[in-house]
């Protein structure tokens, strides 16, 4: 019998970007199989492992404990990784695991090692138990959304992907992904491109961490972009940011102009200024601005224009605070991915609220802005919120097992982010859930970092909750 930890290092040598755990999956099957464990899988590669109820606990209710197998793939500009093919190199500073140059996948990762150490340990006293683990949770929830209902029985579920060890989370937000493309005819131009490369940004989870306000090297582009209008520029390209749900740490701008040391100055001037807006955490930043000849496809003066405005106008950041939650963001977007090469531009936007009817108002504006553009666009991966409850057991039963490893009662909270809890509420109405997880820090950047300590004791809270469900 494998400990909490060594399970969280044998899932990370497994590769599990999104829509792409078959490996995973296989994985969670043979470990059912090996244990004679009931288990059921799906076309998306969710998988469902069934565990009997330890001896006293054979009429107690059921229980779902639930987290997904995917992970945000981020590294470095200067890391060589293969997510497709490489497991994560794990490194311990301390009391803390992180990895190297890439994300750590703490998230979700630790939801899987936990259930399968509890899958594993025959000694623990619990429920009958349900482990749910979903696919392609970081790129819309989409796992969740497969699920088939009739696979669960159990009416209380712990959801393990939440990152701050004294809250457990009892709502969250809805979101939704928009996609914006225009599709110019870019012209042969020559001349000398003027490049700026911005990193060092902190980036990190554009739900979890969008109210710290957080320098988004998109928005940035477009601001140091704006800069060097006076010095005629046509854009050659902008690439920046990977992930829908991640801030851009990253972005790299390339302008086609006639006076170079002009160009090369504002920019540099520009960043400058931005530089010192940032806050602490992006105090690393840097604008690496260069010079070079060119001859090549260039974007027409109008899809310039277009893009430039696109970016300049696009809602980014928090947009809205919770008038009932405290200090909780209500509604928010982030300007996430822009791909624009060849006079074709294509750009990501992921937006989230706890109130439905501020997320479809927030889709209407990015139709209109679409438009005023020049752009299409079409939305996708919408999720539900989840709203919060006042009659739940599993809250009841949290607070004490909390107050038992912590020495006080862990916090209810709601988050901005979201959860595969909405979708499991839409799914079965009656469910009682409540999402807890350790600390996890900077989640969805190379700087992901889990506190082992932390890790320990959720774990025990779990093992705690499990045996106080009777």
């Amino acid at each position: 019998m494998k400990d909490l930890l060594s399970y969280f290092y044998d899932i990370s040598r497994i590769p599990r970007a999104s829509y792409k755990e078959e490996k995973i999956a296989r994985y969670l099957t043979d470990f059912a199989a090996a244990r004679s464990l009931e288990a059921y899988t799906d076309e998306a590669h969710n998988v469902l492992i069934r565990k009997p109820a330890s001896p006293g606990y054979e009429t107690a209710p059921a229980v779902l404990l639930q987290g997904h197998t995917d992970m945000v793939c981020e590294k470095t500009f200067d890391t060589v990784h293969d997510f497709d093919t490489e497991g994560i190199r794990i490194l311990r500073d301390g009391d803390f695991l992180h990895a190297d140059g890439t994300t750590l996948g703490a998230d979700d990762g630790y939801a899987v090692a936990v259930m399968l150490a509890i899958l594993d340990d025959g000694t623990l006293p619990h429920p009958p138990l349900e482990c749910l683990f979903t696919s392609s949770e970081e790129v819309g929830l989409d796992g969740m959304r497969a699920v088939d209902p009739a696979w669960i029985r159990a009416r209380r579920m712990i959801n393990l992907d939440s990152c701050k060890e004294t809250c457990a989370t009892a709502s969250c937000a809805g979101g939704i992904r928009t996609y914006f493309h225009r599709e110019g005819t870019p012209h042969i131009a020559a001349g000398t491109a003027v490049t700026v490369r911005i990193t060092g940004l902190m980036g990190g989870h554009s739900g979890e961490e969008i109210h710290r306000g957080r320098g988004n090297a998109l928005k940035i582009a477009a601001r140091l972009w704006e800069a060097a209008l006076p010095c005629g520029v046509r854009l050659i390209s902008l690439v920046g940011g990977t992930k829908d749900n991640a801030i851009p740490r990253e972005a790299e701008l390339r302008l086609l102009t006639d006076d170079a040391d002009a160009a090369c100055a504002a920019l540099r001037a520009a960043a400058d200024t931005v530089c010192a807006e940032l806050s602490d955490d992006d105090r690393a930043m840097k604008a690496d601005v260069g010079s070079a000849p060119y001859s090549g496809p260039v974007f027409s003066d109008a899809d310039t224009d277009a893009l430039r405005t696109l970016l300049r106008i696009l809602p980014c950041g928090p947009l809205g605070m919770s008038f009932h939650l405290p200090g909780v963001v209500e509604t928010s977007s982030n300007t996430a991915v822009v791909q624009a090469e060849g006079g074709i531009a294509d750009v990501t936007i992921s937006s989230r609220s706890l109130t439905e009817s501020r997320l479809d108002d927030l889709v209407s504006l990015l139709e209109t802005e679409a438009a005023l553009c020049g752009f299409t666009v079409r939305h996708m991966h919408r999720y539900p919120g989840w709203q919060f409850k006042t009659d739940s057991e599993l809250q009841r039963i949290y607070r004490i097992a909390s107050e038992e490893i912590l020495g006080r009662p862990g916090d209810i909270i709601g988050i901005h982010a979201g959860l595969e809890c909405g979708l499991m509420d839409e799914k079965i109405p009656d469910m009682d859930m409540l999402s807890i997880g350790p600390d996890i820090y900077d989640l969805h950047t190379p700087k992901e970092r889990l506190s082992v300590s932390s890790a320990e004791r959720v774990y025990r809270i779990v093992l705690r909750m499990l045996a106080l469900s009777r």
